[in-house]
């Protein structure tokens, strides 16, 4: 919506220390938010009046003609050429100097037009943006009030205006015209409003004999009004109107059906006017019928295009032919049979009701957006309708008078109005201290003068009184205001939010235990942390997921039914996620398809593993009820990731290496060693109670801890299954991880220690042991690092190699194990070490193993 400021001046008593900045912020305030302020003059900042000393033929150009022109400026007369058919010596025009870039982008500048040079520009009113086209220069007349030489031009054309671009919200359709931001305008300021009751002079007969109206679809069209213009004549509108249109983005196309455009943008309602004498005819009366319209019915609208009509549509009509004609569609466009031309003489002004819901589907389905539309569709007010229709009646008569000549035009006395469902004001009840417990302010600011006085400025009137509530009257153009808390937020916005004092929201129940939850964002923020370092990107994704996706990606801890949403966008988001990773391999086979393979993603989020036994759905009126872990759902947070592409890219001196399971194992033991969680171990899933159907069986293992002694699952990782893989048609190999977030934080130390750098050397041993295959390599790890013998002295111990082949007995595996050795206090003797080496070796044959010779 496009809000001219001359134009609110003209309804709004403004005080004049306010800017157009001010009036901005304090519409903005009031609920219509001011996209834009755009300064009108400011594009015609530079044009001049100028006048013409001499016009004479261009030396070199019949077409064109070089002319002295005086600008006032201290440059002195200048010459300029030109080529518009009007120009003349003597002319008053509108001048650009060199330097100026006018409306439409053109810059101006000194230059030679065949060999005579031209210093700036005469335009026209298309070149200063008030017309779509131009036959000539725009002339002003001499003697009119401001027109001098020198004078800037943007005055005199009507541009010295500010337009405020208002995004206006679909319940407001009072504010879609500017008596309805002028009322909200005028509430905010506490000043008054300067809008007179509209009057039409009557001079012409009655209009019963001229015109009738039939509605045979009240429930398309509740109501129906329309007045009659005689000896009208069609021409230009005078500049001052044309301005006002060109302000708010409305080309000007004749002085009746400005007229009309002009009423819509002031009040709100849309109006049409009709040629008279090609109305079908009843006798001697225009005779309109407002129908619903025949199925294949067709219509010729304004824009020039046949339109199919459906049943449902809404149409006016005339009697003309057998069965009536539709002239035309009811609340979108007229139709071009009866268009109003330059050579109507007699005019049907047409004010109307229409039903919101047919306006808008008609106008959808036609893909025919008018601003009539617009209107109509929100709910223009149907008891606007007679002072609208007044007040352009009125217009057209005093526009028809030709240049000079004595006005003939004559308004037919009487007005036909057809009201089968009268629209009636609401009645909605106000408690002031209710009020005042809502908004959360002292009483004596919401009590009962001040409410009434703040309503009553919105144009609400006192019905009544009963006990501690007052009775308001809603004016039909306020169809948003149907309830208390309606008019309680109208409130809000007169006194302003920044008067609302800022308190603490009530608790709705206990939160839950304050400390884990801290843990629990360090712990996250540390993995988040280690994940970045390691490459990875953080994925968001919707929590919802498709059958199949919980089908494929059991949650691994086990979990009830799924969750169902009640109202899904889509059978690929009816239910609630159990894994965050259906949504980051999606992400992954986008990035592949698109070519790109190198991936790292990550997510933390929840998960919803299927009813709380325990919980019960939230209830907002008991402030104790359903908190934390009384949720509906059993909840989980989880953290999770996917990779795939080259663990290390090629370089001149090396190749690439492709990313495998033990790349994933290292960037998760770098997470968990940055979270803090010690003794983290590796246990391959074949045969074990976690369930993790999506990854691979030959790269697939949980991770295990030990937490208040007893071991824990973390989560998993592995390989994806290759069927998953296929199904998504993944370029690559796919690894991915899932961690329960909650026991990463159960598992981390408090805090982190630091150590003093090391004083004593430390010595390393490495060992090859053979054993059977089906002991986990991470066995051996255990084992070595709970012996007895390493107590204290233990500082590291690592596979760095495991081996099946040639050279080692079917059945068996070959680990390589290196463990560091050191003292805080002394330096390690060889017996001291061969001791703790003894004992290592000695834990690790209770296990099965053999030290491999050589």
């Amino acid at each position: 919506m496009h809000v001219s400021g001359k134009w609110l001046a003209e309804l709004v008593d403004i005080p004049k220390d306010i800017t157009p900045t001010s009036i901005a912020e304090k519409l903005t305030s009031a609920g219509l938010e001011v996209e834009a302020v755009v300064d009108l003059a400011a594009q015609l900042k530079g044009v001049v009046v100028a006048r013409v000393d001499s016009c004479v033929p261009h030396p070199q150009a019949d077409k064109l003609k070089l002319c002295r022109v005086d600008s006032g400026l201290p440059s002195g007369a200048v010459d300029v050429v030109c080529g518009a058919a009007n120009v003349h010596g003597g002319a008053l025009v509108c001048f650009a100097p060199p330097g100026m870039v006018l409306p439409g982008g053109k810059r101006i500048d000194v230059a030679s037009v065949r060999g005579v040079t031209s210093h700036g520009m005469l335009c026209s009113a298309s070149e200063l943006g008030l017309e779509a086209t131009s036959d000539g220069l725009l002339l002003l007349a001499d003697g009119e009030p401001g027109v001098v030489v020198g004078a800037p031009v943007a005055p005199l054309v009507g541009r010295d205006d500010v337009v405020y671009v208002l995004g206006v919200t679909p319940n407001r359709p009072d504010a879609l015209s500017h008596v309805g931001v002028a009322r909200e305008l005028a509430a905010a300021l506490r000043t008054r409003m300067k809008l007179a009751t509209p009057t039409c002079p009557e001079r012409g007969g009655p209009i019963d004999g001229l015109a009738r109206v039939t509605i045979e679809d009240p429930d398309g069209c509740p109501r129906y009004a329309c007045r009659v213009i005689e000896d009208v004549a069609v021409g230009p509108s005078p500049r001052w109107l044309q301005a006002r249109l060109a302000a708010v983005g409305i080309r000007s196309i004749n002085n009746v059906v400005d007229v009309t455009n002009l009423l819509m943008m002031e009040r709100g309602i849309p109006l049409h006017a009709f040629d008279y004498d090609k109305l079908g005819k009843s006798g001697s009366r225009a005779a309109i019928v407002v129908r619903g319209a025949r199925a294949g019915e067709t219509l010729v609208t304004l824009d020039g295009k046949e339109r199919t009509l459906v049943e449902g549509d809404v149409v006016i009509g005339d009697v003309a032919g057998e069965h009536g004609r539709a002239i035309a569609l009811a609340g979108v466009m007229g139709g071009r049979d009866t268009e109003v031309s330059s050579s109507t003489t007699r005019v049907l002004l047409e004010g109307a009701h229409f039903n919101a819901s047919r306006v808008r589907r008609t106008a959808r389905r036609l893909d025919l957006h008018s601003e009539a539309s617009h209107r109509f569709e929100r709910g223009a007010d149907a008891n606007g309708v007679l002072q609208s229709l007044d007040r352009a009646a009125g217009l057209v008569a005093e526009l028809s008078a030709p240049h000079g000549k004595e006005n003939r035009a004559r308004v037919a006395r009487g007005v036909v109005d057809s009201y089968p469902r009268k629209v009636a004001p609401a009645i909605v009840t106000l408690r002031p201290r209710r009020a005042a417990a809502l908004l959360g302010v002292a009483p004596r600011v919401v009590d009962e003068a001040a409410v009434s006085k703040l309503l009553l400025s919105l144009g609400l009137e006192v019905e009544g009184r009963e006990a501690e509530a007052i009775r308001f009257r809603v004016p039909t153009y306020r169809p948003d205001l149907t309830r208390e808390v309606d008019l309680i937020e109208e409130l809000l916005r007169l006194v302003g939010m920044d008067q609302i004092p800022s308190t603490l929201p009530a608790r709705g129940g206990e939160a839950n235990a304050g400390l884990f939850d801290v843990r629990r964002h360090q712990a996250l923020s540390a993995a988040r942390r280690a994940l970045r370092a390691a490459g990875y990107d953080e994925a968001i994704n919707l929590a919802f997921a498709s059958p199949d996706d919980v089908a494929r990606f059991p949650a691994w801890d086990g979990g009830g039914e799924p969750i169902r949403v009640k109202n899904p966008l889509g059978e690929e988001r009816s239910l609630m996620r159990r894994s965050l990773l259906p949504g980051l391999v999606q992400n992954m086979a986008t990035n592949h398809r698109r070519g790109v393979v190198e991936v790292r993603l990550y997510e933390s989020g929840t998960v919803f593993l299927g009813r709380n036994g325990q919980g019960a759905m939230p209830r907002t009126d008991d402030r104790a009820a359903a908190a934390g872990r009384d949720a509906f759902a059993l909840e989980r947070p989880r953290l999770a990731g996917v990779a795939s592409g080259a663990s290390v890219g090629a370089t001149f001196d090396r190749k690439e290496a492709a990313f495998d399971f033990f790349d994933l194992k290292g960037h998760l033991e770098e997470l968990l060693d940055d979270v803090g969680v010690i003794g983290a171990r590796f246990i391959g899933l074949d045969g074990a109670a976690v369930v993790a159907p999506f990854l691979h069986p030959r790269a697939r293992a949980s991770i295990q801890v030990e937490v208040d002694g007893a071991d824990v699952v973390l989560g998993v990782a592995g390989e994806l299954h290759p069927d998953i893989s296929a199904l998504h048609d993944l370029r690559s190999q796919a690894y991915a991880f899932d961690l329960d977030a909650e026991l990463l934080a159960v598992a981390a130390r408090a805090r982190v220690r630091a150590r003093p750098l090391p004083r004593f050397p430390s010595v390393r041993r490495d060992f090859a042991l053979l054993v059977d295959a089906a002991l986990p390599a991470a066995a051996l790890q255990g084992c070595f690092a709970a012996a007895p013998a390493a107590t204290g002295l233990l500082e590291h111990v690592a596979i760095f190699d495991v081996y099946q082949g040639k050279g080692v007995p079917d059945g068996k595996k070959s680990v390589a194990i290196g463990v560091t050795l050191r003292a805080a206090d002394r330096t390690l003797t060889d017996a001291e070490v061969a001791a703790v080496v003894d004992g290592l070796l000695g834990g690790a044959r209770a296990l099965g193993a053999e030290v491999r010779a050589g």
